[in-house]
């Protein structure tokens, strides 16, 4: 499966993709929010993995207008731990 995630690789968006969906996938790096959507829309990506809210900075705003603005489906949650 190709998945398209918002971030270079090494980015959490990334193990959070291999923490759900494991390692046997494609991963497409995507330089902003809106390209991951894009990615998904045009067919290059099965799916997308966005972050919806952080424990630190709150609500990721942008992607809930995204939500709405795209006409495509949340199918899953992933919480993802993080200890620095």
């Amino acid at each position: 499966m190709k998945i398209a995630f918002q971030g270079e690789l090494g980015a959490y968006s990334e193990a959070a993709i291999y923490d759900h969906f494991g390692s046997g996938n494609v991963v497409i790096p995507c330089a902003a929010f809106e390209h991951v959507f894009a990615a998904v829309t045009e067919g290059n990506a099965d799916c997308g993995l966005i972050p919806i809210e952080n424990s630190l900075a709150g609500s990721i705003h942008r992607n809930y207008d995204l939500l709405l603005q795209n006409h495509l489906s949340v199918v899953c949650e992933h919480f993802l731990r993080l200890s620095h």
